[in-house]
């Protein structure tokens, strides 16, 4: 919804404004459109009755309560930093004033909104007059030269209140005629804005479509640069092609050449083959020659050995059999051996027993002699060995 607001004489139209939308969002709106810095108030006037507006207050909800007479209702947009409106000097309006408040009147009392009865039996607005300019009577008794005089200066100030009421109506009438024509001024504005807009988005689709072009040329002239290149290179391909045939023809007679001189390597190659393969056969036939004799000469070496491994198989038999009459011999040795050492024991036992016998004798005279000499030891541990017929070099033990 839009919302129309004086601001300076001139009057603004606020867009979008709903019913949440609350005086200061306005207030920083119009601030914010035309530019301005400092504390400003939002007024409500009902003709000649005003009132300071709150920031928390919805000028919607505002117009509503004012039901049918909402048209009459006038929010105007005040610096409220120049100081109180207490000392302001009352200024009459002139003709170049298109805002309905003078910046320098000081805002009569406000008044809550009639209703709606009393608005109705009062269908003329502006012949009513205001409670303080309605003529005072006087009784006649009354009434003297001072009374007249003071009728006549009120009859000349109602006579020039009534010509600035008339004054006061025209310019409202001509500024009906303005808003009119600045209404129509501004839908023209808004049209030609539009009709900018669409020249200013015409021009960006011709400077698309000029830029798109510009492109087009420059691949086009690019293109025609590859395309003379390519010419360029196309010559020069020919020219080297023209090269490499005149190489090729050169390379064929040089491979029927080499084709010639292969043929006549191989030729030579089968000759000196077949010398080879002469010459290595005669080496084979000679070697084979030589092998049959060195077999002969290995296999008569072969039948030596054989015959010599026999010799020798025949010697070793006999030499074992020599070995073994050699062990039986030793064998009978050794017995013969232990007999004797069996026969010598049994010869020094007999021994022993003759020298004990034979020493008894003597010991037993000895002891009836009484003879207190002791033997120490026993017979057989003596220290020197007694010879004897049988073992004349001493005991065996």
């Amino acid at each position: 919804m839009e919302l129309k607001v004086w601001v300076e004489g001139i009057q603004r139209i606020v867009c979008g404004v709903t019913e949440t939308t609350t005086c200061q969002d306005v207030v920083f709106a119009l601030a914010h459109a035309t530019g301005k810095v400092g504390r400003f108030t939002l007024i409500e006037r009902w003709r000649n009755n005003e009132r300071l507006l709150a920031p928390q207050e919805y000028p919607l909800k505002i117009l509503m309560k004012w039901g049918e007479y909402s048209n009459d209702i006038q929010f105007i947009l005040r610096r409220s930093d120049n100081g109180s409106s207490n000392n302001q000097k009352l200024v009459q309006p002139t003709n170049n004033s298109r805002s309905p408040v003078g910046n320098g009147d000081p805002p009569p009392p406000y008044r809550s909104p009639p209703p709606p009865s009393a608005l109705r039996k009062s269908p003329n607005r502006t012949t009513r007059r205001p409670p303080h300019m309605s003529p005072v009577e006087h009784p006649e008794e009354e009434r003297g030269p001072e009374a007249v005089s003071y009728n006549s200066q009120y009859r000349e100030l109602v006579s020039l209140v009534n010509y600035q009421r008339e004054k006061l109506s025209s310019q409202q009438v001509d500024l009906i005629k303005y808003d009119a024509e600045i209404g129509f001024w501004e839908n023209k504005g808004r049209e030609q804005e539009r009709q900018v807009e669409l020249l200013q988005q015409q021009i960006s689709s011709t400077d698309n479509q000029l830029r798109i072009s510009t492109e087009q040329v420059q691949s086009l002239n690019y293109v025609e640069e590859e395309s003379e290149i390519a010419k360029q290179n196309e010559k020069t391909l020919k020219s080297e092609i023209v090269l490499v045939r005149s190489k090729l023809a050169n390379c064929e007679t040089e491979l029927l050449q080499c084709k010639n001189k292969i043929r006549k390597l191989m030729e030579d190659i089968h000759n000196e083959q077949r010398i080879v393969s002469s010459r290595q056969q005669e080496n084979r036939q000679a070697l084979e020659r030589s092998m049959l004799a060195e077999v002969e000469n290995l296999q008569t070496q072969i039948q030596q050995a054989k015959h010599a491994t026999e010799i020798n198989h025949l010697t070793a038999e006999n030499l074992k059999r020599e070995v073994g009459v050699l062990e039986n011999a030793i064998m009978e040795k050794k017995r013969q051996v232990e007999r004797l050492v069996q026969e010598m024991k049994e010869a020094n036992l007999q021994s022993l027993t003759g020298s004990v016998d034979e020493l008894r004798h003597p010991l037993d005279g000895l002891c009836k002699a009484g003879s207190a000499r002791r033997i120490i030891g026993s017979p057989r541990q003596l220290e020197n060995a007694a010879p004897t017929n049988k073992n004349p070099h001493g005991v065996w033990v």
